[in-house]
């Protein structure tokens, strides 16, 4: 299958090519192909709980890695996503070759430099890695998404799409064609209990985590029906890397 790259200002050495080639790895388990996905900067878990459910909506074997720097965040979203394969690693260290090895990869980098506070507070220091990561998925050829906020310079890379106070970066054409109705507005007035109600979160599991991290964790969540959303598109696109077809 190809796929257009388009609308890409790459401004990084070697950009990105016009068309690409997406393939499927996978691995198999008896005569079922399970789908290998990678979630960096994974967080508590909120992309793996859209993603999941809509694996196993399909019946779908899969293998889901989720990567976080911050052991605790990586505890809490074992509780919340059990099926998920916590790794604590620098989630910009994957090289291509390791980015290669899986199907499907979705990556939600730290916001806080990119974010449009940093104009009001005249701070102009974004972290330039989020640019690098997203010409190294490029040069995968595998189905990427990259998440991150609205942003208050011009990007590298043009987005692929809007979806409420997000942006996203793809080499699939994804849209905002999402039935989903989110408060976004009304975020930053949440607080913690309003926050674990929005994200369906166990309060069980956050027990013993001070107030800051707790926070922290709610606040840096991609809600789940986005990435469950995003999840449906990707699959009609590649037909789930050639295990099924949706429909």
């Amino acid at each position: 299958m190809r796929y257009c790259c388009a609308g890409v200002t790459a401004i990084i050495s070697s950009a990105c090519p016009s068309t690409i080639t997406v393939r499927g790895i996978g691995v198999r388990r008896g005569m079922a192909r399970v789908i290998k996905i990678l979630d960096l900067f994974a967080g508590m878990g909120g992309v793996a709980k859209g993603i999941q459910g809509y694996l196993d909506k399909l019946g779908l074997d899969y293998e889901y890695i989720a990567v976080d720097i911050d052991p605790i965040v990586l505890k809490l979203h074992k509780e919340f996503n059990p099926k998920s394969i916590v790794i604590r690693r620098d989630a910009y260290s994957f090289t291509v070759d390791e980015l290669m090895q899986y199907d499907f990869i979705w990556a939600s980098p730290p916001c806080q430099s990119h974010s449009k506070l940093n104009a009001i507070r005249k701070r102009f220091n974004p972290d330039h890695r989020l640019w690098y990561l997203i010409h190294r998925l490029y040069n995968t050829y595998r189905p990427f998404v990259v998440e991150n906020v609205q942003l208050y310079y011009k990007p590298l890379f043009k987005p692929k799409t809007k979806i409420g106070r997000h942006l996203f970066w793809s080499n699939l054409p994804i849209t905002d064609k999402c039935s989903i109705h989110l408060p976004y507005k009304e975020l930053k007035m949440m607080n913690i209990h309003d926050l674990i109600e929005y994200h369906k979160v166990p309060t069980k599991i956050l027990i013993g985590v001070s107030y800051m991290r707790k926070r922290k964790y709610l606040r840096n969540m991609v809600h789940y029906s986005i990435s469950y959303c995003i999840m449906k598109q990707v699959c009609k696109i590649t037909q789930c890397f050639n295990a099924v077809n949706p429909g």
